[in-house]
């Protein structure tokens, strides 16, 4: 999509420019993917083994993805260090993803592009619209599989904690890139600024602010609207509030060209419409297909929990607090 044509996609493989940050973007998007899927597969390997032993269907998928799993303790003690691996190894890929897809903007010179603050703007972003996503699909699938056993409220609440702290530092990012461009006052700058807040898409700018930051604020920052509901309720206009960041961000720039051409009001055509939902329902699609082959909540992970869950919190806690002998001495 971001290159116009799918020949071009072939294209950048075969003819890449290390200057270009198109090329930057194929490579870290293919990182990401690469570490993502081995973060998601390494701890589903001892539930896969699980089913190997205990469904009937695709048995033969699952013994080949199981890779020999007996559950042995130095297979316990690999996973665990390829796990923690990897949990370190993704986040630096993460963040050089959306500061790459930022680089593809921020790299020309194009109004409202051209910035420095561009790279963590889109981290944030990215962070803060996942977040989002994530507890609207816990809502989902909590309901439509009854696993309110486990995914519970607190689990909704500490995400929701989250949810907010990622929405005020959006609204700080965002302050601080407008603020910047308003006090720069470059005409060019200042033709797309006007145009996002009071000219054209300026109802878009104003429902973005409020969808990202100001229902977000009202709803999480109280103790009693922050329940599953409420959290779902500010995830879901936190999701349209990113889908209109987006839009705000890409549509007033081309729309203000540089060259005296004519300007007017973008208005996305049946096909644009149609390929937006055909990737939501992919998307929806495979979450489906994905649940339906593989289980939803980590089952030895919950198992090891409850074995050694209350023993290792018992430990933790009782590591924060001065020994008894330096008490009675003092």
């Amino acid at each position: 999509l971001d290159l116009g044509r799918p020949d071009r996609a072939l294209y950048v493989i075969r003819y890449g420019n290390l200057r270009s940050p198109l090329l930057w973007d194929l490579m870290s998007i293919t990182m990401y993917l690469t570490a993502s899927t081995i973060y998601l597969y390494l701890p589903m390997i001892p539930d896969i083994a699980l089913l190997r032993d205990r469904v009937a269907k695709r048995r033969r998928l699952y013994r080949l993805l199981a890779l020999g799993w007996t559950g042995t303790e130095q297979q316990h003690r690999r996973l665990e260090i390829g796990i923690s691996i990897m949990a370190i190894l993704v986040i630096p890929i993460a963040v050089s993803v959306h500061t790459v897809v930022s680089f593809v903007f921020a790299m020309t010179i194009q109004p409202g592009w051209h910035s420095s603050i561009f790279g963590p703007y889109f981290v944030i972003g990215a962070i803060f619209s996942g977040i989002a996503a994530l507890i609207i699909a816990m809502g989902i699938i909590r309901r439509a599989y009854g696993l309110g056993h486990y995914l519970r409220p607190i689990h909704f609440n500490n995400l929701g904690l989250l949810l907010l702290a990622m929405s005020l530092l959006w609204f700080y990012f965002t302050f601080a890139e407008y603020l910047t461009t308003y006090y720069g006052g470059e005409p060019r700058e200042m033709a797309v600024f006007y145009t996002k807040l009071s000219g054209k898409y300026a109802p878009f700018f104003w429902a973005m602010v409020i969808s990202n930051f100001v229902i977000p604020l009202v709803i999480l920052s109280n103790r009693k609207t922050r329940t599953i509901a409420g959290t779902i309720v500010a995830s879901a206009a936190m999701t349209v509030g990113m889908w209109l960041e987006r839009l705000t961000i890409v549509v007033p720039s081309l729309a203000n060209p540089r060259l005296p051409y004519a300007r007017g009001l973008y208005q996305p055509s049946w096909v644009e419409w149609s390929m937006m939902a055909g990737f939501f329902a992919t998307f929806i699609l495979l979450y489906m297909c994905f649940t339906k082959v593989f289980p939803i909540v980590s089952i030895w992970e919950i198992r090891e929990g409850r074995e050694k869950g209350v023993t290792m919190a018992r430990k933790r806690i009782e590591s924060y607090h001065p020994p008894e002998e330096g008490l009675r001495e003092r």
